[in-house]
């Protein structure tokens, strides 16, 4: 299923939640009628928290369905809301802290920022489960994690990206590889989506054209 929603009119959904197969951790302050929406399309259970004491849960925790990656400044009650939601979370010694904009990540592998140590990396194949490969940019930006969004079919990128960059993320995370926008016309993907293998949810400014694109590379009914 996809759906259109906003969080407090706010369309750029995706810095502000994070989503697997089986969980959607929120804001503590999520609106009832954004967290219906997310139930109703993804098929998740719903956890409220923040994440490093700020609502933008997107860009502070990198999450596929293995595991979950958090930096250390995670408050312990967060990290605990994810654990008792059954999520494997870990917690990386690490100067970067969004992690959700410096991590491109299937459920096979994952593109991760070349900023990010190695410890961070080795944390990502082992929490994650998935191989790595660190690049400088795609598209021109470093926020790797930031310029798409994937599931178990495809994933969507900014299309800044050349064809190179769509064969080397289409190799690595394993599944097809396509350029689209969200939000009428943002490249970021991942700032205005929120998929996994059932559905999607996409901000309310993201247009037809945009949502027919978005059906056909994550193969959603």
């Amino acid at each position: 299923m996809l759906l259109r929603a906003d969080f407090n009119s706010n369309s750029s959904i995706g810095t502000l939640a994070a989503v697997n197969d089986s969980v959607a951790v929120v804001p503590s302050q999520a609106p009832e009628e954004f967290v219906s929406t997310l139930r109703e399309a993804l098929e998740v259970e719903v956890v409220r928290t923040s994440i490093c004491g700020t609502s933008l849960v997107g860009v502070f925790l990198a999450m596929n369905n293995h595991g979950a990656l958090v930096c250390s400044q995670v408050k312990e009650r967060e990290l605990r809301a994810l654990r008792e939601a059954g999520v494997e979370a870990e917690v990386v010694e690490e100067r970067h802290n969004a992690l959700g904009n410096l991590i491109l990540a299937s459920d096979r592998g994952a593109v991760v920022s070349s900023e990010l140590g190695e410890e961070t990396r080795e944390a990502v194949e082992r929490v994650m489960g998935c191989r790595v490969e660190a690049v400088t940019s795609l598209g021109g930006y470093r926020t790797v994690g930031s310029i798409g969004a994937a599931n178990a079919k495809g994933v969507l990128l900014h299309p800044a990206l050349g064809e190179g960059e769509l064969r080397l993320v289409e190799r690595v995370l394993g599944v097809r590889a396509e350029v689209g926008t969200v939000n009428m016309g943002v490249g970021f993907v991942r700032t205005g989506i929120l998929v996994n293998s059932r559905g999607a949810v996409v901000g309310n400014e993201t247009t037809g054209v945009e949502m027919m694109r978005i059906q056909d590379v994550f193969e959603l009914q």
